[in-house]
Formats: C-alpha cells, structure tokens, sequence
C-alpha cells in the first residue's frame, strides 16, 4: 500500500472535517467509524455453547467441537445502519473512496473468493 504522506494526511483531514463521521489512522491504515456518526453499535448479551475442542479433517481445515450441555454467558456487537440514511451512507463512502484513489491510495477488495462465497460463524 502507498505510503500516506503529509499532504495526504492534509487533504485527508480537510475531507473528514467536511464530511464528518469518520477518522483515519494514518498509522495502520484504517477508517475509524464511531458509534453515532453513519450507524448504531449495540451489545448484545446471548448464551453459547462452549468450545470444547478441535477436530481436524481430510481437506485441512478444522471442525470446531461444542458442548451439548455446557453454555456460557456471551456478548456479540451489531450495527444498524437506518434504511433512511442508506443513499446518505452510500454517498459519503463514494465520496470518500474517490478522495482515497484520487491520492493513490487503494481501496480495491482483494480476496481471492467472490464475496457471496464467503461463510461467516453463525455467532459473529
């Protein structure tokens, strides 16, 4: 990736100062969108079954094992994103991925899967 330099940060700033809603970590190159700004963070409290193992199988990759009886209090994290501000949303991340390329800075996502073809854990 493209080294984010002073005038970078600058324009970056000026961008966010503009637009609101986001700060850069120049440092690990992130975008740091908090609670409030484009969506909603919320806790949500449920109960797991534990892990009690691992199971590797024939094609290399490992079966995570679950207890049948042993739950677990346990704490998950979801984002709302309200459908009236969807059009606001998708513009200001447009916006902002111009600003990002126009300095050279990559925003492509680079995994070697189709993204529909990605599995997610039925607890994340």
């Amino acid at each position: 990736m493209k080294k984010i330099t002073k005038k970078d940060r600058e324009i970056m700033e000026k961008w966010r100062k503009k637009e609101g809603g986001c700060y850069f970590d120049f440092q690990n190159k992130n975008i740091i969108l908090p609670d409030g700004s484009l969506f909603g963070i919320e806790k949500k409290k449920y109960k797991a079954h534990k892990i009690i193992g691992y199971k590797k199988l024939q094609n290399k990759s490992v079966q995570v094992l679950f207890s049948k009886k042993k739950i677990i209090p346990s704490e998950k994290y979801e984002a709302t994103i309200w459908m009236s501000e969807l059009d606001e949303m998708i513009r200001y991340f447009k916006s902002m991925k111009k600003m990002l390329n126009n300095l050279g800075i990559k925003t492509k996502l680079s995994l070697r899967k189709p993204i529909s073809q990605i599995q997610h854990s039925p607890n994340s």
